[in-house]
């Protein structure tokens, strides 16, 4: 395996989802993963939640990253940025579902934030196209910069 490829380049896959998610945004779409990561910690939503959130999200993507290394060379026995779509198609849908249980154990959510829903489905079709598209992203980034096996 090639942990140090795997955790570049899921950094670079969060840290373009982070920037597919702020283009969403100016465009009216109020996705924002930074800030309900960084809201976890008990920080108001705001500049500070952003910033954490957007630390927690890397870290995550790294991560993921490993993860996805592992799966080319142990499990899927190949690489590449259309094994990485595959793969993020996989991780978007067990993911989304650990989103949907948001309110279970967020401080600040419903009270003080909108549920996201599961996929970010309370952001309407758009929300859940963007969040598998987004992990698409990642998963081709991903796929393309660790390479075939």
């Amino acid at each position: 395996m090639r942990p140090g490829r795997a955790i570049l380049f899921g950094v670079l896959g969060a840290a373009a989802i982070s920037l597919l998610s702020a283009v969403l945004r100016a465009a009216g779409l109020p996705l924002s993963i930074e800030i309900i990561l960084g809201t976890l910690t008990g920080l108001p939503p705001g500049g500070a939640a952003f910033g954490i959130g957007l630390a927690i999200h890397l870290a995550m993507g790294a991560m993921f990253g490993l993860v996805y290394g592992y799966l080319f060379e142990r499990v899927w026995d190949h690489g590449g940025a259309f094994t990485g779509m595959l793969t993020a198609t996989v991780h978007a849908a067990l993911i989304g579902i650990a989103i949907g249980l948001t309110p279970q154990f967020h401080p600040l959510i419903p009270e003080r934030m909108a549920d996201p829903g599961p996929y970010f489905a309370h952001l309407g079709p758009l929300g859940v196209i963007a969040f598998f598209v987004a992990h698409m992203l990642f998963g081709a980034i991903v796929g393309a910069g660790y390479g075939h096996v």
